[in-house]
């Protein structure tokens, strides 16, 4: 009788297996059937809408790209007209004093002497105007390299 009611169970349970796999196939190729229609039909709007949005952020790059070369030459210009006009003012305004270096008291002295003969000489106001000079250099090699010459 075990083995009766076994077979018996086992039957129905295969046929019931059976019929879900079935089920399960039917299922499995309806949705596999709308997956590829949806996909057909939706698939070049959704290429479209990517490339859309690569092309959206490759221009959003080259903005950012654009704006740091530009605020990069921006600061290189700022620099080197900060620097002349520094070497402008300490020509026109540089008295000659030296009271804002702090040496020790060992090489005072002789610094007083050098400092004294340089100023008594006119070696400082020639420093100040070689200094310009090298500005002026450095602004004509920086303006031929951003105008495309290269420095040559």
């Amino acid at each position: 009788m075990y083995t009766f009611f076994q077979s018996l169970f086992q039957s129905l349970l295969n046929g019931i297996i059976s019929i879900a796999q079935w089920f399960g196939s039917i299922f499995t190729g309806f949705f596999n059937a709308i997956k590829s229609f949806l996909t057909s039909l939706f698939g070049p709007v959704i290429l479209f809408v990517g490339g859309i949005w690569y092309l959206i952020t490759s221009i959003f790059n080259i903005i950012v790209l654009i704006v740091r070369v530009v605020l990069g030459l921006l600061g290189v210009v700022t620099a080197i007209v900060e620097g002349v006009l520094n070497t402008f003012s300490g020509l026109m305004g540089f008295s000659g004093s030296t009271s804002y270096y702090a040496l020790p008291s060992a090489y005072q002295q002789g610094f007083n002497a050098v400092t004294g003969f340089i100023s008594n000489s006119g070696f400082n106001t020639l420093a100040y105007i070689m200094a310009t000079f090298i500005w002026m250099a450095t602004a004509y090699a920086v303006i031929r390299i951003a105008g495309g010459n290269g420095g040559y």
